[in-house]
């Protein structure tokens, strides 16, 4: 291990006893642009310059890892219950990991919504760094340099000020999806039309696919950066875009893939449809509630530990419609069930290897 100091003034050593300076293993040098005093009761000794080269500065700089959540805008879902499912997932992720970084798409959620959303992301990490942004360039522009605009600086790749290095490590994706497509903003053009909206921007300009990929820099991410999708299909081919898709997936041409290879990272993705009804609580979680409730009523000694019952007890509804948690997501987002055919659920993908299935690939219908 070792340690540098740089020291633009003098530097004064005095002490009334001895001064020790050990060396455990190697040899002991002092030099100096001019000349070497040493002085005491021996005598006088002056030494001659010896040119030595300065440590590379570049070994203290100091590495950081950035996890970064990706929230995108829901204007596509018809359903009430699903307007804030992205940024529901996005408070559970901030209580389960680790992460710095939330950043999320302003266009189709109202003042409160992101109010409410923003006040929960802070109850859990009071320190969260919360970045509102309007197009998917201030997205890669951040993930690629730091900072959402270009001209603003680069403390990916370049050190700080402070010899400090924050590459990207992880990254949570929660958006609507297509075959190797994340669609950040889906249906926006008709929903700002709908609305009477005025907006420069537009769906198909703001999704990640297989043209503006490459635009990500390998460089701002870390030796052991994973990316997950849960979006829709972000592991099948453009091609691949059927209800059934039983022997062909293309998930060596899928986005899921591309950002592997290009990256050098982990990319976990869904080669099916992603399912985030279970966000607010499953079926399952429900009936289990209602049967301990009956159970309650019938004998009022059996008392039944039940999170999700303390759960429900802080929902609310924001602008009078949309269920809100505070605490975020119950339950994570699972594989849906279709297209048939492709895993029921997230692979994984890395660069110049086959596709790591975790489990049961075929799910066909029965007759």
């Amino acid at each position: 291990m070792s340690k540098v100091t740089y020291c633009e003034g003098k530097i004064i050593l005095t002490s009334k006893q001895n001064t020790l300076f050990h060396a455990f293993n190697g040899n002991l040098q002092f030099t100096a642009g001019e000349n070497n005093h040493w002085e005491g009761k021996q005598g006088n000794e002056i030494g001659n310059y010896e040119k030595i080269a300065l440590p590379n500065k570049s070994q203290i700089i100091k590495l950081y890892h950035e996890n970064i959540v990706i929230v995108a805008s829901e204007v596509h879902d018809k359903k009430s219950v699903n307007k804030l499912m992205f940024m529901a997932q996005a408070i559970r992720r901030i209580r389960i990991s680790s992460v710095q970084t939330v950043m999320y798409f302003t266009h189709g959620y109202s003042s409160n919504m992101i109010f409410e959303f923003e006040k929960s992301l802070r109850n859990y990490k009071k320190n969260i760094k919360i970045i509102a942004i309007t197009n998917i360039s201030e997205l890669i522009n951040y993930i690629n340099l730091g900072y959402t605009k270009n001209t603003q600086g680069d403390y990916r790749t370049k050190p700080d000020e402070n010899d400090s290095l924050y590459k990207v490590n992880n990254v949570y994706i929660y958006s609507h999806g297509m075959p190797s497509r994340i669609t950040f903003m889906l249906d926006w053009d008709l929903y700002k039309k709908n609305n009477n909206i005025k907006s420069s921007e537009d769906a198909k300009n703001n999704e990640l696919n297989l043209s503006n990929y490459i635009l990500l820099n390998p460089n701002s991410f870390s030796k052991e950066a994973a990316i997950w999708s849960f979006a829709c299909r972000t592991g099948l081919s453009v091609d691949n875009d059927s209800e059934i898709e039983r022997f062909t997936w293309g998930e060596k041409e899928s986005l899921a893939q591309k950002l592997a290879d290009r990256l050098n990272c982990k990319t976990h993705a869904f080669l099916k449809r992603s399912n985030y009804e279970n966000t607010w609580g499953s079926k399952a979680d429900r009936i289990d509630l209602k049967i301990a409730d009956n159970l309650e009523k019938i004998n009022i000694d059996t008392k039944k530990e039940d999170k999700f019952r303390e759960y429900k007890k802080h929902e609310f509804q924001i602008d009078g419609k949309y269920p809100w948690q505070p605490q975020g997501a119950y339950n994570d987002v699972k594989a849906g069930d279709f297209p048939l055919g492709p895993p029921n659920c997230m692979c994984i993908f890395q660069k110049n290897k086959a596709v790591i299935i975790p489990c049961e690939t075929i799910a066909f219908p029965k007759g």
